[in-house]
């Protein structure tokens, strides 16, 4: 079997093509027509027969693939999109649903979330369509939706504050450099969190109709886990303690400006917890604090740590001691915190790229 080359590089873009090509079928559809225009390794001329046994397919997927680059070269060989069934809602009724998942249920429904089954509901009651609950699934993800835990926001919030902080953020952290030449400066965020034996549950793989069973400890033991992570590098600094008070946070500033690097300036940003705020806090000279707003936890990516290190170490287990905490808040800590790759995606710098 012989194939003449539609173009002179047409033979190296097919190798390359092969070797990149992650889709098992696609790849062997680049393979054929290589081993056809190309022959063995010797250069000599393959049989269909024998091209089908290299490439594991049928004589037919050969002579499919081989005939459609005859016709019209490489670009042909890719799959083309299908174009599938129309819609069964048009695009003004997409942007209304879109508008009612964005909203939330109103307080009048007694619901605290939509699910499938009441979407699905929902859709055929305001647009006459009738949905399969897989095919109501299939629609919020081809929308750009997909069921994801919210973060934490208090009633208390100030939405103008919270705004201007995001916009102000980058002149305090210019205003930083300007007062320190010659320093990188860094930009940590600060939190800590309490780790007990009141414990919580998270989500587990399961049987589907199965319930599945885990511990949730209901004693009263705890500590105080202390974290301090930068976005941009993934360096994070910790620190575990039976309490949570100005003297803790002292000790916490002192050891975080030791292990800066000589060079780094550190604007660490923190709620207004009241040994944060206090009197008699002692702040290094190699680092600015700068506060959130009151009530603000979604601007502090350090929250989305704490959820990390609840639902993949510290959920569903027993902790009979004091220390046994301890052991599990320092290796779940050091599992994750000493991994600046994870620290960077899960502390999101959420102030400034929502600026």
């Amino acid at each position: 079997m012989t194939v003449d080359l539609h173009h002179a590089d047409d033979l190296g873009r097919l190798r390359v093509a092969a070797g990149r090509e992650p889709d098992a079928k696609q790849r062997d559809r680049y393979r054929v027509v290589l081993l056809a225009a190309a022959g063995d390794e010797a250069g000599r001329e393959l049989y269909r027969e024998q091209i089908a046994a290299r490439a594991g397919r049928s004589r037919q997927f050969v002579d499919e693939w081989v005939g459609r680059y005859r016709r019209g070269g490489l670009d042909t060989l890719a799959p083309r999109r299908q174009p599938g069934a129309r819609p069964k809602l048009d695009a003004e009724q997409e942007r209304q649903l879109r508008q009612m998942l964005d909203d939330g249920p109103p307080p009048a429904d007694g619901i605290a979330a939509y699910n499938g089954p009441i979407l699905r509901e929902r859709v055929e009651r305001h647009f006459g369509v009738l949905y399969s609950l897989s095919g109501t699934y299939d629609l919020l993800h081809r929308l750009g939706y997909n069921d994801l835990v919210p973060r934490p926001k208090h009633p208390g919030t100030d939405p103008a504050a919270q705004d201007a902080f995001k916009k102000d953020l980058p002149a305090r952290l210019a205003d930083v450099a300007a007062a320190h030449p010659g320093k990188r400066v860094l930009r940590y965020y600060q939190d800590e969190a309490r780790f007990g034996q009141h414990g919580t549950l998270t989500r587990v793989w399961a049987r589907v109709g199965s319930r599945p069973r885990a511990i949730r400890q209901t004693q009263y033991d705890y500590l105080y886990v202390f974290t301090a992570a930068c976005p941009e590098t993934g360096d994070a600094v910790g620190l575990v303690s039976p309490h949570a008070n100005t003297g803790v946070m002292n000790a916490f500033l002192a050891q975080f400006a030791r292990e800066l690097a000589p060079d780094v300036h550190a604007v660490m940003v923190l709620d207004r917890a009241g040994w944060h705020t206090a009197n008699d806090l002692r702040v290094p000279a190699n680092m600015t604090l700068v506060y959130l707003p009151p009530k603000s936890p979604e601007l502090n990516p350090v929250e989305n740590l704490w959820h990390y290190l609840r639902s993949h170490h510290w959920s569903n287990r027993l902790y009979e001691t004091w220390d046994a905490l301890k052991a599990a808040a320092v290796a779940a800590w050091r599992a994750v915190c000493l991994d600046p790759a994870r620290v960077r995606t899960v502390c999101a710098d959420t102030a400034l790229r929502a600026n």
